[in-house]
């Protein structure tokens, strides 16, 4: 398996990987917005030159931003249903948090299950006091630091693009 930018020739397999994995359309309308409207970070899985999953950070705004700090978005994360349950998302996953880790972003924050968020290093955002903007349990909010300490002494709310409120 290879995981890869998203090149333009990529964006109709994304837009597939995206509603197949979420049978419905509001996931693949988010990324194809995204894309036109911010800086992204955008990887995809290739299994024997099919695309099977597909992974997407955006920035994000944090309510009391010092100008100090960078604070990106992990979603949507979509992997073809007939090869989830196989490491796709996860190789994806960890691509990702390497790809922002080489864009010098300070932290990620995401919106999904403990169970399967914590294995890659994010924990409760509570545990630096930062909440989201959407009315979601704080155990399913979490957040990880890339660069040690960079969301020590935060207290706020984090926002995503208005995008998000679609899906």
């Amino acid at each position: 398996m290879i995981i890869r930018p998203e090149t333009s020739a990529n964006i109709a397999a994304i837009t597939t990987i995206n509603q197949q994995a979420f049978g419905r359309a509001g996931e693949s309308d988010l990324v194809n917005q995204l894309r036109q409207v911010m800086p992204i970070i955008s990887l995809v899985a290739e299994l024997d030159d099919q695309l099977v999953g597909h992974i997407l950070f955006s920035p994000v705004h944090y309510d009391q931003a010092p100008s100090r700090i960078t604070i990106w978005g992990l979603g949507p994360l979509a992997v073809l249903p007939s090869q989830q349950a196989k490491g796709v998302g996860s190789a994806l996953v960890k691509a990702g948090i390497e790809a922002c880790r080489q864009a010098q972003i300070q932290a990620l924050v995401v919106s999904g299950g403990p169970e399967y968020y914590q294995r890659f290093g994010f924990r409760p955002a509570a545990t630096w006091h930062l909440r989201c903007h959407y009315p979601v349990d704080a155990k399913f909010f979490m957040a990880q630091e890339l660069v040690e300490h960079a969301l020590a002494g935060l207290d706020g709310t984090i926002s995503y693009h208005p995008a998000f409120d679609a899906v």
